[in-house]
């Protein structure tokens, strides 16, 4: 079975690297890509965990959309601030469908962490460019990932 997280990773790599670079090309990723990513995160909580594991990255994958969106748009309608975009927050909900319940959470808590650090190096003048939290997320997810998949992680 320990082959099965190496394929797993190799399938999230492929799935997500049109989804980080279409953005650095000036593109918008299509939802399509999201849709596909998330499918393809079902398709493997199927494989891995039967009924139970595709019922648990649904419910990974709908907890995450619908608590992103309501905590963004609270703090849009407070802050004025635009903390995620709508590509973002398809991201979160698409990697929540790999990582299931707990790798959500460590996923949201990696990704706000990394993205904190960076708005205070960015206040404090350090970092000159606008973090590209996209990236950000990507690396999350597959962080997360490689430590649900792989052995001895």
């Amino acid at each position: 079975m320990e082959a099965a997280g190496y394929f797993y990773l190799a399938l999230l790599v492929l799935v997500l690297v049109p989804v980080v670079i279409l953005p650095w090309e000036g593109r918008t990723t299509p939802d399509w890509l999201y849709a596909l990513f998330g499918a393809c995160g079902l398709a493997g909580a199927a494989a891995l965990g039967g009924t139970p594991g595709l019922l648990w990255a649904v419910a990974a994958g709908l907890g995450c959309l619908g608590a992103a969106s309501l905590a963004v748009t609270l703090l849009r309608a407070r802050t004025r601030a635009r903390i995620l975009t709508g590509g973002q927050i398809k991201l979160l909900a698409a990697g929540a469908t790999w990582l299931g319940i707990n790798g959500t959470f460590a996923m949201v808590a990696l990704a706000a962490l990394a993205l904190v650090l960076l708005a205070a190096f960015q206040r404090a003048g350090a970092v000159r460019r606008r973090p590209d939290a996209s990236a950000i997320l990507a690396v999350a997810i597959f962080s997360v990932a490689v430590q649900q998949h792989l052995p001895g992680m």
